[in-house]
């Protein structure tokens, strides 16, 4: 039996709409679908660690269970990590994954010259600014040096006109890990253009990996 998980972006949540569209069609087929919610009602203390560990806890209730994971932007980097901890995650659908999420976050709020310990980040699912601890980037340091050594079939989408997550971000991981495939779509970071068709991509690729 394969279970999925659909891993949410960055200041967003499981009732954005690329995660409402995946949820109405696998469910339409009636496959077991979640959508957590990762921030688990506490953006401000939001951690990497945190978020990881409550996918965790789902894929390991029933250690007998397949996982294919499904993951948009922060969700798709999360989702890598958590492949490499878990063996029953089968396979991963990437949506412009945030790879080198740390760094990229180091030159945005140039955080080698930040004190604070609260900053303001504009939450996509309440549309506003909300505050966000900075302990989230000193937690993504444990998760920085992770090897990727086991190899799971992975299949990324990602838009040629991202301008939060470079293209070039998944061509060096895909370039770098043997049996990654990526999509180049003519699309941004929310690749809302052309989500139809990514559910239905995504739903062939499970199906190649015998996993529907």
């Amino acid at each position: 039996m394969t279970e999925f998980i659909y891993l949410h972006g960055f200041a967003s949540g499981p009732n954005s709409s690329k995660a409402q569209a995946f949820k109405k069609r696998f469910e339409k087929l009636d496959i077991t679908f979640h959508v957590p919610d990762l921030q688990e009602g506490d953006f401000e203390n939001l951690t990497l660690s945190g978020q990881i560990r409550l996918v965790q806890n789902i894929i390991d209730k029933d250690k007998r269970k397949k996982f294919g994971l499904i993951g948009s932007s922060m969700g798709g980097y999360l989702a890598s990590l958590i492949a490499q901890t878990r063996d029953s995650v089968k396979a991963l659908y990437l949506m412009a994954p945030g790879f080198n999420f740390l760094n990229r976050w180091r030159e945005t709020l140039n955080l080698s010259k930040t004190t604070q310990d609260l900053i303001p980040v504009f939450h996509y699912r309440y549309n506003k600014e909300v505050l966000l601890n900075t302990y989230l980037f000193r937690d993504a340091e444990t998760w920085e040096s992770l090897p990727f050594e086991r190899k799971v079939p992975t299949l990324i989408v990602h838009g040629l006109h991202d301008t939060t997550v470079n293209i070039l971000e998944s061509r060096n991981f895909v370039s770098n890990h043997p049996g990654c495939e990526l999509k180049e779509l003519d699309s941004d970071h929310g690749l809302l253009s052309c989500v139809d068709w990514i559910v239905e991509d995504c739903l062939r690729f499970f199906q190649n990996q015998r996993l529907l």
